[in-house]
């Protein structure tokens, strides 16, 4: 096959992914994100802290409330989420990517309200795509926004350019983290970058794994501190996650904590977060833009950190 015939097979296989014609061609500010639709990036500024956890019995609680939810795993890996709620994960991403198969294909049904994208890739794989592909990849996950009410985008830990790409549509920024220093440092360094490349984004933080809730109060009180005077940057407490035993057993048994293990004491703190997150929906406190929501000046910033 000529060179040619491979740059045009791309070239429609982009069309595809971005649900776009072929007289169309797949622009970083066309992405815009329903009015209605609520963007969650769950990331942390290192592993370990429980990134994912929180992402699975947040969406279960949300999903309880009779909310619609789409978990966006865009971990390193495969379908990690996918496996840790008892299914399989048909197919690979650069299947999407090769135009083999349609994104919408790729969405698997977990139950309960509550469906996983299994967006991974190994780094060197997503580090390779061009800034138009990693467009087209959330142009066509945005093809997905009116079966759902929330997309919680699981983007892992530390600062790579899958994150800084789904953040791109995603105003909300919750970051996990545990009292530990090195992930209290973390953390920061993770805060400092992100606000550096977009200052629109709305910081949260969860405290995860706490000994009780005052633990997890002095933490963000000292951390809210620090950044309010060296990076300008203010934050919400989302809320703490108090440490439990059951969230073991919960992954043992291939399920979320919250349906499994109800009266826990995580599953009260994943149950107060959504009622809190949802509150916020009702009352319009946080709105989504139907306005364009990246720049060519972040795409090309992308471009540079990969």
């Amino acid at each position: 096959m000529t060179v040619s015939c491979l740059a045009t097979d791309q070239a429609e296989s982009l069309r595809r992914l971005a649900g776009r014609s072929r007289s169309e061609v797949p622009t970083p500010d066309l992405l815009q994100v329903r009015e209605g639709l609520r963007v969650i990036s769950v990331t942390s500024g290192k592993g370990g802290v429980g990134n994912s956890s929180v992402v699975v019995n947040l969406a279960a609680s949300l999903a309880a409330s009779g909310q619609r939810v789409l978990i966006v795993d865009s971990n390193p890996g495969v379908g990690d989420i996918c496996l840790r709620l008892g299914r399989q994960t048909p197919y690979r991403m650069s299947q999407v990517l090769s135009g083999e198969i349609a994104l919408e294909e790729t969405v698997v049904d977990v139950g309960g309200g509550v469906s996983v994208l299994p967006a991974g890739m190994e780094m060197q794989q997503y580090s390779s795509l061009s800034p138009r592909e990693r467009v087209a990849l959330v142009q066509g996950m945005l093809r997905l926004e009116d079966r759902f009410d929330y997309f919680l985008i699981d983007t892992g830990a530390g600062i790579a350019a899958n994150l800084t790409s789904f953040a791109s549509i995603a105003r909300e920024i919750m970051l996990v983290v545990t009292p530990e220093p090195t992930s209290i440092t973390d953390a920061y360094a993770l805060i400092k970058a992100l606000s550096g490349r977009d200052s629109s984004f709305k910081f949260r933080l969860l405290v995860n794994m706490c000994r009780d809730n005052q633990e997890g109060v002095t933490l963000f009180s000292k951390l809210s501190a620090i950044t309010g005077r060296f990076l300008q940057v203010s934050f919400e407490h989302a809320g703490c996650i108090l440490h439990d035993e059951l969230l073991v057993e919960s992954v043992k048994r291939r399920g979320a904590l919250c349906r499994l293990y109800p009266d826990a004491k995580a599953s009260a703190g994943f149950k107060h977060l959504a009622r809190k997150i949802n509150a916020e929906r009702t009352a319009d406190m946080v709105p989504m833009p139907v306005a364009p929501m990246a720049s060519s000046k972040l795409w090309r910033n992308h471009e540079l950190s990969s």
